[in-house]
């Protein structure tokens, strides 16, 4: 059996891994031959250590095809253009953003082609499968700061027509949505999940930063980067680091607000650890918080022994109860870190371990495998 995935992330550039590849793993895992291709790289890829590395390896003969482990070989593809909003702008484009895929991609007949939402969703009349399969991982009109309306309205008729044969939710409210668009679509129900790898450098809360928080994830339009400012100077006894490509420090942040790089995998199990409280600062961009339930960061943070403190729009309490503490506004938001930690401080030996039992990458994966075998028959 052969699939191909559509993700965004790169195993070999390092960096927050995330569902599709975890489900790429262990479809390789089951003795499928897998390509992956992450986010496609453009002639101007030439800010940022990740995308010029990418540049490289498939403008400057680094080498298109690497294999990851048996079995999972990741593609770094060229595109004639970048998908940002400011080059994309007309529906002429669309079609072409995957013209320049590896000619062995497109003459291979797949048995699975799936993909997240992202705009290598584009690529998908390149590719030959027997089956289809959306990861419905994020609301598309949330990339409404990066993305042109025209590649937003692609993606969205996408699903709304008849090219997936199945579309897989990671939330519940993005599982409705899929029904709004395509009612009677067969839109099963599958989370995000948590990396058992994580629990490698667990330590005991003694052996924690005192008042530490930490944010790991992305400089997206959701991260509130004001509030976090200011809660730090509420808070100045506390430390907070932030940690995310293109994390860089702005006029005027107060001196226990630290804005670091990109971090390896390798390295995050390591940190997340020695803090005592995660943060998920997100603001209501656009209404895109309605759609998420539970951000990875979540899973990773109680993992490793964290508590964790979210703002509170959308679904995020839904989603992640009364694993969080909520707060809006910056004394909100301060009291709800420092209910987090003394949360963490209290809950009993083995929580984490329990939650990683319940939540574990490698039962997500199962499911779907299963599922895969059902729609394969």
């Amino acid at each position: 059996m052969r699939a191909i995935l559509f993700g965004t992330q790169s195993f070999i550039d390092g960096g927050t891994k995330v569902g599709i590849q975890y489900l790429a793993q262990a479809l390789a895992e089951a003795g499928w031959g897998v390509d992956y291709v992450p986010t496609l790289s453009s002639p101007l890829d030439l800010v940022g250590r990740q995308r010029h590395a990418r540049l490289c390896r498939a403008w400057g003969g680094g080498g298109m095809a690497r294999e990851i482990s048996p079995g999972l070989t990741e593609w770094t593809a060229k595109a004639p253009f970048p998908a940002h909003r400011l080059f994309l702008r007309f529906a002429w484009q669309t079609g072409l953003y995957g013209s320049l895929l590896p000619a062995r991609l497109r003459r291979t007949t797949y048995d699975l082609c799936l993909a997240d939402v992202a705009p290598n969703m584009l690529m998908q009349g390149a590719i030959s499968a027997r089956a289809r399969i959306c990861r419905l991982n994020d609301w598309p009109q949330g990339f409404a700061k990066d993305l042109h309306p025209v590649a937003l309205r692609a993606m969205e008729e996408m699903l709304r027509g008849s090219c997936f044969d199945e579309i897989w939710a990671v939330s519940r409210p993005l599982q409705e949505y899929a029904l709004n668009l395509r009612p009677g679509m067969s839109v099963p129900y599958f989370p995000n999940g948590v990396d058992a790898w994580l629990l490698r450098s667990a330590k005991p809360v003694q052996t924690r930063l005192p008042r530490s928080a930490i944010y790991v994830g992305a400089m997206a339009a959701w991260l509130d980067k004001g509030l976090l400012a200011a809660v730090a100077r509420h808070m100045p006894d506390w430390r907070f680091d932030i940690y995310g490509p293109g994390a860089v420090a702005r006029p005027g942040d107060p001196a226990n607000l630290r804005w670091h790089g990109s971090i390896t995998r390798d390295a995050l199990v390591e940190l997340l650890p020695r803090y005592e409280v995660g943060l998920i600062p997100f603001q209501d961009t656009d209404g895109r918080m309605r759609y998420v339930e539970k951000p990875l960061k979540f899973y990773e943070y109680v993992a490793a022994g964290l508590g964790v403190a979210s703002t509170n729009f959308g679904a995020l309490r839904t989603g992640m109860g009364e694993l969080a503490c909520y707060g809006n506004g910056v004394r909100g938001f301060a009291q709800a870190i420092e209910q987090a930690r003394a949360e963490a401080q209290a809950r009993p030996p083995g929580h984490a371990q329990n939650f990683v039992r319940e939540h574990a990458w490698e039962a997500r994966t199962q499911a779907m495998l299963a599922r895969l075998e059902a729609l394969l028959a």
